[in-house]
């Protein structure tokens, strides 16, 4: 899950962004406004109409939130989200009550494609309210976006099972299909990765091993590549030159895989 922190000055109406990741074992996430969210990856299969995303206010103020799903693709090592109306969000809008929780459905208004994957983000933005506090050392009132991917299956198809769990009869298991590349670009280091695959991969606890030794990149979640797409991530200096191999646990996997390079 995304989250954001958007800064609204009082009296010059500047917006800042700050941008940060967040994931926990128990598939929960939540920022500092105090909204927790799960699941943190829903999905809604062939066979169902609809998935349902908890949102939990655990402050000591009501919060009112706007739900939005929009989809997703990627292109110039970037994503790209677009408006659209085959996921809806309902209810759209609603007030949570200190220690209270409320469930959105995300539905499905139509099939997707048989045998495919397709990528959206729900955004839960939170609606800054008239008497908002200010951060006392900022000068700021504080709204928060959340952005949690939904990955909906067409007919025939479905995600990887959860490690150790069994596949469905008569489903096929869309997986991604990666491969790497190192490049050098304006004197900086960068890690290429390609999905030829049908489906998404979201990369998790990544390093380089060469020889004996590992080179951690990122412990928790480095980010996602949708299929057919290309995302890059610089490199750190400590990292290794020359031949090594990238390792990276993928989507539901236990532990990480080694992944070829192209």
């Amino acid at each position: 899950m995304h989250r954001t922190a958007l800064g609204h000055g009082l009296r010059t109406g500047v917006i800042a962004a700050l941008l940060g990741l967040g994931l926990t074992a128990a598939n929960t996430a939540m920022a500092a406004s105090s909204v927790l969210i799960w699941p943190i990856n829903p999905t809604i299969e062939a066979e169902q109409k609809a998935a349902a995303l908890w949102l939990e206010n655990r402050g000591q103020q009501p919060v009112d939130l706007q739900v939005r799903v929009m989809t997703w693709r990627q292109g110039n090592f970037d994503d790209q989200l677009d408006a659209q109306r085959t996921i809806i969000g309902s209810p759209p809008v609603v007030t949570i009550a200190p220690g209270k929780r409320q469930m959105i459905r995300l539905i499905a208004t139509q099939p997707a494609p048989a045998g495919t994957e397709q990528a959206y983000r729900v955004l839960v933005d939170e609606m800054l309210r008239p008497d908002a506090q200010v951060d006392p050392q900022l000068g700021v009132k504080f709204q928060m976006r959340y952005s949690v991917p939904l990955f909906v299956f067409g007919g025939g198809a479905g995600p990887e099972p959860v490690s150790g769990a069994k596949p469905r009869e008569g489903v096929q298991i869309l997986q991604p299909r990666l491969s790497y590349q190192v490049r050098q670009e304006g004197g900086r280091r960068y890690l290429f990765l390609s999905n030829q695959g049908p489906a998404h991969a979201r990369l998790s606890k990544v390093s380089l091993r060469q020889g004996g030794a590992s080179t951690l990149i990122a412990d928790g979640l480095l980010g996602y590549v949708l299929p057919g797409a290309q995302m890059r991530w610089q490199l750190p200096e400590r990292a290794p030159s020359g031949n090594f191999v990238l390792e990276a646990r993928i989507n539901e996997q236990a532990e990480p895989q080694p992944i070829p390079a192209h």
